[in-house]
């Protein structure tokens, strides 16, 4: 602390910085997006073309991403139906429940393209990513090239027709974060990787750019203003990634990432009306807020990864191992 500062003074400093820090959050939604990409390109490294390699991949991606999604929007719905004074004016409405169990795109109460978990827009991008990935598969021995020339084409609908809701969420650009991704997968997939020099160099150009140019965000050129940095930042967090020694509780929460995604969307509210009720006088700062909200978040997310998307994803492998076990034919 500099000399003649106060603790006030300081605090409303160091809450200005948490404020500054937290502009940049939104962007890891297109982290996720550009590694979800180079994810499936490395899962899918050297299987054949076809529909056998295309069904166990999507019922991977079903087995890993469906069960717990499901079970919180269940929650979500109940809470809606029991407890609607906590959610203000949000109502339910069976289609917009139906939808967000298929992951498909509809407004929701205040009008926003959104499932009934907010956040579970990125999953229906997700689930959009991995059908064309699917399909690519079964048609093609080229299936990156297929899945990025499709996506280009879609997202160029957008700038030329003005569509309905599913033409309007299914045309936006943002999905090309997930080629990014793709184009880093498939370096990586080669046995190539990216030097740390070229790597930064990357990550200074887009850097560079992005703070000559300054263009205002829109949804039409976010895969350029975020989508870009996020690719640099997974660029850059891959050419150090055997360089770095992480702590296994560092690991065990990046393991937990998708519970701790899903699950923040209930733990962040529920512990700040906690600290409302415990902090009445509103005397606690502002960075000690974050701090807590951020730890009961992880813990929350923590105790879902052990207890809930854990054992939810074992017992969906066993039934897929079951069920094709059932389905090939017994060989004499």
């Amino acid at each position: 602390m500099q000399k003649g500062t106060s603790p006030h003074t300081a605090g409303r400093r160091i809450s200005f910085t948490f404020h500054q820090i937290s502009r940049f959050g939104e962007i890891g939604v297109d982290v996720f997006f550009a590694i979800s990409g180079f994810v499936m390109v490395l899962v899918t490294h050297g299987k054949p073309p076809g529909v056998t390699s295309a069904k166990a991949f999507i019922v991977a991606r079903i087995t890993r991403v469906v069960p717990l999604y499901w079970a919180l929007t269940s929650l979500f719905i109940v809470l809606l139906l029991f407890v609607p004074s906590a959610f203000g004016n949000a109502s339910l409405n069976v289609g917009h429940a139906v939808a967000s169990y298929l992951f498909f795109p509809w407004l929701n109460w205040i009008h926003v393209t959104a499932p009934v978990v907010g956040l579970g827009w990125t999953l229906n991008y997700e689930m959009w990513f991995y059908g064309v990935f699917a399909v690519a598969m079964c048609l093609t021995r080229y299936r990156l090239l297929a899945v990025a020339a499709f996506l280009a084409v879609m997202s160029a609908l957008h700038f030329v027709h003005a569509g309905g809701v599913a033409f309007s969420f299914y045309t936006n650009p943002i999905v090309m974060e997930f080629v990014f991704g793709t184009l880093v997968g498939w370096v990586y997939a080669t046995g190539c990787g990216v030097p740390i020099a070229v790597a930064a160099a990357i990550v200074v150009s887009i850097f560079a750019a992005a703070k000559v140019f300054a263009p205002a965000l829109t949804d039409s050129n976010r895969f350029l203003v975020f989508g870009l940095p996020a690719f640099a930042v997974v660029v850059a967090g891959l050419s150090m990634e055997n360089k770095v020694r992480w702590n296994a509780l560092l690991e065990l929460v990046g393991d937990s990432s998708y519970s701790l995604y899903l699950t923040h969307v209930f733990s962040v509210p529920v512990c700040v009306k906690l600290l409302q009720i415990f902090d009445r006088q509103h005397r606690m700062p502002g960075d000690l807020v974050c701090v807590v909200v951020v730890l009961a978040s992880v813990t929350v997310g923590l105790a879902s990864y052990q207890w809930l998307e854990g054992p939810m994803n074992r017992m969906g492998k066993r039934l897929t191992m079951r069920t094709r076990a059932t389905a090939e034919p017994v060989r004499n």
